[in-house]
């Protein structure tokens, strides 16, 4: 009777806390974003589905400063190409369609975070983990200003959740997040290293790029030099910050722009490469380091950023609290005795 109250509390609380972050949210379903990100997003879908190729015009960019140009993989725009054509034909129609869109995933992101935590033992770590990802500043300013974090995290957290139990769907989901954005390119070296031999290595591989490679080649034999320019320039663009100029990248020393600015960005990747793949860190820890060191080191910093590192922090968090949990049972007088008698 007593263990039924309980899960009746729980419920409650698990309900409350997602009640209380949709009431949080409400304010912002209307709020306009223009000339934000997603208004772009929105931009290039107008474009596609007036049959013109948004990438064409990367073509005349110099390569430095930011135009607006459209640096996402194709899927993105496509499903603001598709939104168009079903009528969203003006952009605060367009935004109700993705604010509900990105208000679903972000509301599941809480949910598993919770659950992998709960179906643990640890429901009062679940809760917490559930309360910091729907109300920490960063959550919310994804929310604000409607951005993708919350549909890519959501993908990422499965497919590195089925990684080594169903890899095929794992490294589709994988590439559907690369799809939308590419900034989990950096993880891809240590989830390929997890493979058995360079064949499992290369078939994961093929499933991860088929959505987005196959969805980018129209465009690619559209205009080669504007989608190669596109991929390319977030890596040589101009530094830039939300924040104080004080919190500008140690790149700074070799430039605010090109490729030599971004070295102290690749010598920390190699080496965490190395790390990570040599001493077999956990996924969620490897996810949570890979994108902290994104924040750390690259030259452009934006707000949203911060996100990005922050379910998988929890959810390493979680997994470290459930091995200790499992390695202090084992050490328990009952089970070193049943040992013995087994011996």
């Amino acid at each position: 009777m007593l263990k039924d109250r309980f899960l009746i509390v729980k419920i409650v609380l698990v309900i409350g806390i997602v009640l209380l972050a949709l009431y949080v949210r409400l304010p912002g379903l209307y709020l306009n974003t223009k000339y934000r990100d997603i208004y772009f997003v929105w931009e290039e879908g107008r474009r596609i589905a007036a049959g013109v190729n948004p990438y064409a015009r990367v073509e005349q960019s110099d390569m430095i400063h930011n135009e607006k140009y459209p640096t996402y993989l194709p899927p993105i725009y496509l499903v603001a190409a598709f939104a168009v054509k079903t009528g969203c034909q003006d952009f605060p129609t367009f935004l109700i369609f993705w604010r509900t869109l990105i208000l679903i995933f972000d509301i599941a992101i809480g949910l598993f975070l919770y659950f992998y935590s709960a179906r643990r033992g640890k429901f009062y770590t679940g809760l917490l983990c559930l309360f910091i990802w729907l109300f920490a500043r960063w959550g919310l300013y994804v929310w604000e200003i409607a951005n993708t974090e919350s549909l890519i995290l959501l993908l990422m957290i499965l497919s590195l959740y089925y990684w080594d139990k169903k890899p095929r769907t794992a490294a589709l989901l994988f590439g559907a997040a690369l799809g939308i954005k590419h900034f989990g390119v950096v993880l891809l070296p240590v989830l390929l290293a997890r493979s058995k031999d360079s064949r499992e290595g290369l078939w994961r591989l093929v499933y991860i790029l088929a959505v987005p490679a196959l969805l980018s080649l129209p465009f690619f034999l559209w205009s080669p030099a504007g989608f190669s320019n596109a991929m390319v320039f977030s890596v040589v663009r101009e530094s830039g910050s939300h924040l104080m100029e004080d919190s500008l990248s140690i790149g700074i020393l070799f430039g605010r722009y090109g490729f030599y600015s971004r070295l102290f960005l690749f010598a920390v990747y190699g080496i965490y490469w190395i790390a990570a793949i040599r001493e077999k860190w956990n996924l969620w820890l490897a996810a949570a380091v890979a994108f902290f060191l994104f924040v750390s080191f690259n030259p452009v910093l934006y707000t949203q950023y911060f996100a990005w590192s922050l379910p998988f922090g929890l959810l390493y968090l979680i997994k470290t609290l459930s091995r200790d949990k499992a390695a202090e049972n084992n050490k328990s007088p009952a089970i070193l005795r049943k040992k013995c008698e087994e011996k």
